[in-house]
């Protein structure tokens, strides 16, 4: 009788580009972004991309990564059909597991789709549990190529600015951040970075704010992390701002209990996703 396959992990080398793009086309067809990524996940001295061989062959890959506030965001978790079930997606939760435990990283966070159960299951096998479900909308800028006004938002360029403008919005975004399914606690940590990332506008004449950006892809797709005061002078400038960067189309994923922003994405004509999806956490210092 023939034994379990093999599993080893190791850390992702540039040479293993091919075959990571690979296993992400093979596990999530209609998801592709490893190509855009690849070199910065690789790069990353703090986190680390992996990859999983079984008989020495790349089969699966994932990334933990080190978020400003310290958390850890676990993501890319890709394994190829014909070996799923085999254990390798536990190896990566007891790699990250064992990562958060030598740096001392006091949180851990995913995410996936309310039907996912498999994804689901196996985060909850390592302790992680419901943090917020969330909803995604979207708006096609070229539908209101004639709607978007110049606003007077100004970048916000000094930190502790963006602290006091953008920390009193946590309880209605139930403290989260969103950019490319990338899940942030809404932190000063956090505020600083998105400074960094010329992210945070405001508008001092409405008394509004809002975060625009992307983590990648920044070609194809203009994400709203927050936004508060003038909701329409908000994504008006939303909308602006993505017309000027030549991007398809505005994104917003936001917790489904904050009902004011849905209204205010339902009435500037954003559509929404058929499904929900969960982010899981781990408090590792609790």
């Amino acid at each position: 009788m023939s034994g379990s396959p093999k599993i080893e992990l190791r850390k992702a080398r540039l040479e293993d580009r091919e075959k990571a793009i690979w296993v992400e086309s093979k596990s999530t067809p209609n998801l592709s972004y490893v190509p855009d990524v690849f070199e910065t996940f690789v790069s990353d001295e703090v986190g680390e991309f992996s990859v999983a061989e079984v008989d020495g062959e790349v089969v699966g890959c994932g990334k933990f990564t080190v978020v400003p506030d310290g958390s850890a965001w676990l993501e890319t978790l890709r394994v190829i059909p014909e070996r799923q079930g085999i254990g390798v997606g536990k190896r990566f939760y007891e790699r990250w597991l064992e990562m958060a435990g030598r740096q001392g990283v006091p949180t851990m966070r995913m995410y996936t789709g309310v039907g996912n159960v498999v994804s689901k299951g196996l985060a909850e096998r390592y302790g992680l549990r419901l943090a917020e479900t969330f909803r995604g909308a979207s708006f096609p800028c070229e539908n209101g190529s004639k709607g978007a006004l110049q606003r007077s938002f100004k970048p916000v360029t000094d930190p502790e600015r963006a602290i006091r403008l953008l920390m009193p919005l946590s309880e209605g975004w139930r403290g989260f951040h969103v950019v490319n399914r990338t899940f942030y606690k809404l932190s000063p940590a956090l505020c600083g970075h998105l400074v960094e990332r010329g992210m945070v506008y405001e508008d001092p004449d409405s008394g509004s704010v809002i975060t625009l950006g992307a983590r990648f892809q920044p070609e194809r797709m203009l994400h709203i992390g927050v936004f508060g005061g003038d909701a329409e002078a908000c994504l008006g400038f939303a909308l602006e701002k993505g017309l000027e960067r030549g991007v398809a189309r505005l994104n917003c994923d936001f917790p489904t209990s904050a009902t004011h922003v849905e209204e205010a994405l339902t009435e500037h004509g954003f559509s929404f996703t058929p499904s929900e999806f969960i982010c899981m956490e781990i408090h590792l210092d609790s």
